[in-house]
């Protein structure tokens, strides 16, 4: 069976990173023209199903997200409730590209934080698409940092959790 998978096919890489940045545009100006056009650019292209499929199911996730974002302006203002929410939709490449955004206007301690957040979301893309060795990795590098500085990461985005999982995958090496 054939999946999609952006590590091993340039196609599907090519069409997650274009999905990925319309959405990212769309979260920042609240307009979700640049999303629209990129989903019909998209359907314009002979993609494989597995794209197409790909294509569906995150444009249903991402409207979910903008409607929530949209509905809730407060939530809007907090860059790491939107992450919170990016990654309850498994959306953990989208989640670490808001956070790395995110992470060039930041500075010091909250720059390393942000820093293990955004290895967290890519060890959860990681290992979707199967990528363990990889992961296990990157795992390692983000709780050395979040383990000590569990305090600093805003409760909006609900660290615990996710330090636990990422405890699980580095436990499960080998």
């Amino acid at each position: 069976m054939i999946l999609f998978n952006p590590f091993e096919d340039r196609t599907d890489r090519d069409v997650r990173n274009l999905l990925g940045s319309a959405f990212i545009s769309a979260l920042q100006k609240g307009d979700q023209a640049a999303l629209a056009q990129a989903v019909s650019d998209l359907g314009r292209k002979n993609l494989p199903d597995t794209a197409q499929i790909y294509i569906k199911a995150r444009y249903d996730r991402y409207t979910a997200v903008l409607a929530q974002v949209s509905s809730n302006p407060p939530l809007g203002a907090d860059i790491y409730a939107i992450a919170g929410l990016l990654w309850d939709e498994s959306l953990f490449f989208e989640c670490h590209e808001w956070l790395e955004q995110n992470y060039r206007a930041v500075q010091g301690q909250e720059k390393k934080v942000l820093q293990a957040m955004i290895r967290t979301a890519g060890t959860f893309e990681l290992l979707t698409y199967n990528r363990k060795k990889a992961a296990v990795s990157v795992a390692a590098k983000a709780l050395s940092v979040l383990e000590s500085h569990v305090l600093q990461v805003p409760e909006s985005f609900n660290i615990q959790p996710k330090i636990n999982c990422l405890k699980a995958v580095t436990r499960s090496e080998g």
